[in-house]
């Protein structure tokens, strides 16, 4: 059952942009989220401080009144430059746009932002990291030896000490009932004996054939269809195609957000807006509902002429999604790879190398001409050419050394 809330809990005025780290309570030192214990973890002393998340319900939000919530509220420039200043070591860095935390790029000081203030709409909810680092290089490196004619640089890649980077990134999750009005055609195959001429060992015949006839029905109709969940990653970081291969979320373990999750990690803001992210929602459900449509017209053919979609009662979510990501750079390209942190799916884009895509080429050409003249009565010299490296082969392995 829907938790549906109609409003987000607006940012409390006169809120100011601060950053922090969180202390280790044995030593003091900057705690970092860790997978392995899901829980915080000192980096230094070791000591384990668990969180106590609490244990509300996750809320879904009214989209039309969030829609006309960010109208009214003030607009940010977020790609104005904000200066942090470490809690550690107290120097100061500019924070990229987007970014809600990150680490110090002078201590590597773990630090959390407030930046969701000059956003309309702050993460609600999310799914901590299940998967660590060592693993996810792991998944990789095995993704990478199943690949067909790969670069070397890839491989060495996957050995070297690159690190690879974990960050929670924001998705929409939406919700819609939706009423779908259409008119079209139902087509029905049958069949029609004919007679046809044919020509058979020079003779002309008439036979007998079937052809196939399709008698077209107008049809309308409703169908009505609710969709649950339907994520969409709010961000351009990592392209979309990839995004959404890394699906399925277990998104029924979804936590409340609590900013002690991000520690040790960075994170983003969304930079696809609402109701653009509800626009490639729509397309996500026009294609399954004119597939229902096309399944309630029947027959052996369809046609659809008119089509009237109808979404109500459209509620969504803010998340955040952990991932591990890559960049690897080949031919003054660069590609990108990314895993699910929770169930270690991999996806990504990956480069070919045109050598040893040629040279396989070749191989196949060359087996296939040795074998085609080996099939042939004029083959013997080939076939004496094997067999005379045969046994030279054989001469040199038993030969002493």
């Amino acid at each position: 059952m829907q938790n549906i809330k109609r409003d987000f809990t607006p940012v409390k005025k006169g809120a100011h942009f601060t950053q922090k780290t969180f202390p280790c309570k044995n030593c003091g030192a900057s705690l970092v989220f860790c997978a392995d214990v899901s829980a915080l973890k000192c980096e230094y002393c070791g000591t384990i401080n668990n969180l106590y998340p609490p244990k509300l319900p996750i809320y879904e939000y009214d989209l039309n009144n969030a829609l006309h919530m960010i109208e009214k509220r003030p607009k940010f420039d977020l790609k104005a430059p904000k200066q942090i200043k470490c809690p550690v070591c107290a120097a100061t860095f500019s924070l990229s746009p987007h970014i809600r935390s990150t680490r110090c790029p002078y201590c590597d000081a773990p630090i959390v932002t407030n930046l969701d203030i000059f956003m309309p709409l702050s993460p609600q909810s999310l799914l901590p990291f299940k998967i660590n680092q060592k693993k996810a290089k792991e998944i990789f490196s095995k993704w990478v030896g199943s690949l067909w004619f790969a670069p070397s640089q890839l491989s060495k890649f996957t050995q070297s000490d690159s690190q690879f980077e974990g960050i929670y990134l924001p998705y929409w999750t939406y919700d819609s009932q939706t009423n779908t009005l259409f008119r079209g055609y139902r087509g029905d195959t049958y069949y029609e004996r004919v007679n046809r001429r044919v020509f058979v060992n020079g003779q002309e015949e008439i036979v007998e054939d079937m052809e196939a006839h399709i008698e077209w029905t107008p049809v309308q109709g409703e169908v009505q269809r609710y969709f649950d969940d339907i994520l969409i990653g709010a961000t351009k970081t990592i392209p979309r195609k990839i995004a959404d291969a890394l699906q399925p979320w277990d998104l029924e373990n979804l936590v409340n957000y609590d900013e002690k999750y991000l520690s040790g990690f960075e994170s983003e803001t969304y930079s696809v807006a609402l109701d653009d992210g509800f626009d490639y929602a729509k397309s996500y459900m026009e294609y399954e509902i004119r597939e229902a449509v096309r399944a309630r017209i029947g027959g052996d053919h369809q046609k659809i002429d008119s089509i009237q979609i109808y979404y109500d009662k459209n509620t969504f979510k803010y998340i955040l999604l952990p991932l591990w990501t890559a960049h690897f750079r080949y031919k003054n390209k660069e590609y990108r790879f990314a895993i699910n942190a929770r169930s270690g799916a991999i996806r990504g884009d990956r480069p070919y190398s045109k050598i040893k895509i040629f040279f396989a080429i070749l191989t196949a050409l060359i087996l296939g001409s040795i074998f085609f003249y080996l099939s042939q009565d004029d083959g013997y010299v080939i076939k004496n050419i094997l067999q005379q490296i045969q046994s030279f082969n054989i001469h040199v392995l038993s030969a002493p050394f």
